[in-house]
Formats: C-alpha cells, structure tokens, sequence
C-alpha cells in the first residue's frame, strides 16, 4: 500500500472537448514540500479541485490520505487544510465571527495552536475581513486551515496579489510553521522565487503533462546552460542529446541542455572550443527554458 499523502495516477481531464490534464501521474511523500509549477491555465487549480473532490476527473484516480478524491469523507477532509488562490473569505464578517464559524464546523481545533498564529501573524479579531489588508487575509486563511492540525496543507498561489514585502513575510511565517509541525505541503505558485524558497521537489507542468517531477537539488543538478567560444564560427549541430535550448551568434554558443554527462562534455571537446563557461540558473530560470513552446522540457536521464 502506497503510503504517500498524494498519489495521482494517470490523470485526464477535459473540458468542453479541450484537454486540460493529459496523463498526469506523481506521488507527493510524506513530509514533502512538493511544488507544483506552470504557466496560467496549465491546470494546476484544477488538479487541486480534484484532488480535493470538487470536480471529477474524465479517467485515471487520484488518492488523498488513502482515499480516492471523489469518495473523501467528513474525517479525511477535516485531515486536509486548503488556501485557495484570492483568499475568498467572507467579507462582511469580523475575524472573531469567522473564526467561530471555522471551529464550529471543524472536526478537531487546536486552540492553542490558532492562538499562537494570531499572535504571530498579529490578527484583529474586531476588524472585519473586507477591512484587512490583502497580506493579513492571506495570513488569516494560513491560520484558518493550520488550527485543524492538518495532515496535509495545499496551498494554492496563497500568495498571490501580495507586494513584495507581505509575500516575504508570508513565506517566512509559514516556512517556520511547517518546518516546526513537519506537514506534507502542494504548494502551486506563479512566483518561481517563492517556490524555491519553499519546496524541495519540484513538479512542472506544460500543455496539460507533466514534464518535470524530481527533487529541487536534482532539477537545478540535472540542467546546465552553458556560454561555449570556437575558434571559428559556432557549429549548426553538437550532436548531444537533450539540448533545451540552443542560441548562436558568429563564435558564439550558449546552450541549455539536460542531464548533462560527462560523455557530452566528451562530445562537446571534440569541437576544441575555445572556452566553456556555465551559466548560474535559478528555478525561475529553469522553468522558463523547460516550458519555452519549442523546447522539450527535460527529458528522463539518456545515456548521453
């Protein structure tokens, strides 16, 4: 029995005849930080719909907790603390009068733990949720879904909306609180930085697939983009499998390439380039290489 928070098995969804996931498949460990990275209107919320039981899928499962998404009971749920993207609260209620309504609908209640976020995250329960600041309602929904002790947090673009400052303050506050009670995260995110910041696998979805699934360290190890100088003008064709991305100009190389080897860089010697210098990549960097539409993303590891 697969012991994973999330298992999702060949996932397919279509809507009004256009596919928005094709055969999607991943696991998420127990006590991951997995994060789910795409362009807009790649499918990530509505993989988390389903998951969550909102919507079905058109074929394949996926399984929450050990229970598949479109059987999940009262308990299972109450297992589960959801951020959705935009942070809908009700508006018109004060913090006080919307947290009662949480806990009165709630399976279990950390009111220890709830308390200590509001001090924390320095929450006016006598203020109304329209009246807070978009940074205060986004801390407000963490605290929200944190007091049931979840098992599993999803957090969908929690913050999205946010300047500069109220997303970094919201990222540390939540790092701290997830590392110090252990949760498995799905953290889906447009802001690469912060996903950096956050996960340790990384999962990237393009045109309805998933083309990456592997650890953050792995990802960053397994793509290099290289700055390479000829003596003359930069060959039509290296003959190395997995390039990226591919740009030249006169002596000029600079190439993307995955799961680089030593037996490409045998390869590329063989040309007697002048130099060859790699280039520093960040996740964001990455991510637009992998999802550029000409390029096929990163491979499995070939042998060459």
């Amino acid at each position: 029995m697969n012991d994973s928070p999330i298992v999702v098995e060949n996932l397919v969804k279509y809507y009004e005849g256009r596919c928005v996931l094709d055969g999607v498949s991943f696991t998420v460990p127990r006590g991951c930080i997995y994060g789910l990275l795409g362009r807009n209107g790649c499918g990530k919320t509505t993989m988390i719909r389903i998951l969550l039981g909102l919507e079905p899928p058109t074929r394949g499962r996926t399984v929450v907790l050990g229970q598949d998404s479109t059987q999940l009971s009262a308990n299972t749920h109450g297992r589960i603390g959801y951020v959705a993207e935009g942070h809908n609260l009700i508006q018109s209620y004060k913090v006080r009068r919307l947290v009662g309504l949480c806990k009165g609908l709630s399976l279990q209640w950390n009111e220890e733990f709830f308390g200590h976020l509001l001090e924390t995250f320095r929450l006016p329960m006598d203020r109304k949720v329209k009246d807070l600041s978009a940074g205060m309602r986004a801390e407000l929904n963490l605290a929200l879904a944190m007091a049931i002790d979840p098992e599993l947090l999803i957090l969908d673009d929690p913050t999205l909306g946010l300047d500069t400052v109220a997303r970094r303050q919201f990222l540390e506050l939540a790092i701290d609180v997830i590392q110090r009670q252990g949760r498995t995260i799905l953290f889906s995110s447009h802001i690469l930085a912060d996903v950096e910041r956050i996960a340790d696998r990384i999962g990237v979805i393009v045109a309805g697939k998933l083309v990456v699934d592997c650890s953050l360290d792995e990802l960053k190890s397994r793509i290099k983009k290289l700055r390479v100088i000829f003596p003359g003008p930069a060959p039509d064709d290296l003959y190395v499998t997995d390039i990226v991305n591919q740009q030249k100009q006169g002596r000029e190389m600079v190439l993307t390439v995955a799961n680089w080897n030593p037996q490409k860089q045998a390869i590329l010697e063989t040309f007697h380039p002048e130099s060859c210098t790699e280039l520093p990549m960040s996740l964001e960097d990455i991510f637009i290489e992998c999802t550029r539409p000409a390029s096929a993303a990163v491979p499995p590891e070939s042998e060459v």
